[in-house]
């Protein structure tokens, strides 16, 4: 009859103790930021470069090469776990689809330096053709120039100062992993802060 008893209290002393398994198995996960240079064999890559991360063909971050550079403020480069990515899953990168010798190992909420080679020659880019001149000689039109953000950067414009920039990345960090409706960080509204509204979030990135 002892052991019956007791049956219960090990019920819930063996709960009590899975609720921090499961508290972290629900948690979502961090993404893994890289910056660094880009080289290629005739000098540093120009500005303007698309610099992607894959993992298993998959892309998982981009940015923009900027002075030689990548993954620096406008441009983060994040390997981003929004596709089941698991933590030692070997990074590739790519500069305008051409795969760079390095390579990196995911691991959530790290920041890594990686510089990038190419073994090749910096791509050049066609100069474009001089606009035509305006019939009539004159001056006098009217250029207009919006800079009203889109519907769906909106969403993700968390302090609503018309920029996508690192106040808006701040409320993220400050919200993620909460649940719920009406947290100004859940930028798709599906009730939690997770991956998902970063990845929003760096595709509206403005500033």
């Amino acid at each position: 009859m002892k052991s019956v008893k007791m049956f219960p209290q090990f019920i819930a002393t063996l709960g009590i103790l899975m609720l921090p398994v499961f508290a972290f198995a629900q948690s979502p996960s961090l993404p893994h930021q890289f910056f660094g240079s880009v080289s290629y064999t005739n000098g540093a890559a120009p500005s303007g470069l698309a610099v992607e991360a894959k993992i298993n063909g998959s892309v998982v971050g981009s940015s923009v090469t900027s002075g030689g550079n990548y993954g620096y403020t406008p441009n983060l480069l994040f390997a981003l776990d929004s596709q089941g990515v698991n933590a030692g899953e070997t990074v590739e990168f790519f500069v305008n689809g051409i795969k760079a010798n390095e390579t990196a190992i995911f691991a959530n909420g790290n920041s890594t330096q990686k510089n990038l080679t190419i073994l090749a020659s910096i791509p050049t880019t066609p100069t474009p053709p001089p606009a035509p001149a305006s019939p009539g000689g004159g001056g006098g039109g009217i250029i207009t120039q919006t800079s009203t953000l889109s519907a769906e950067a909106q969403k993700v414009d968390a302090n609503k100062d018309g920029k996508i920039d690192v106040l808006d990345f701040n409320t993220l960090m400050v919200n993620w992993g909460k649940t719920g409706a009406n947290n100004v960080a859940d930028f798709n509204g599906d009730g939690k802060v997770d991956v998902f509204d970063f990845n929003l979030l760096m595709i509206n990135w403005t500033l």
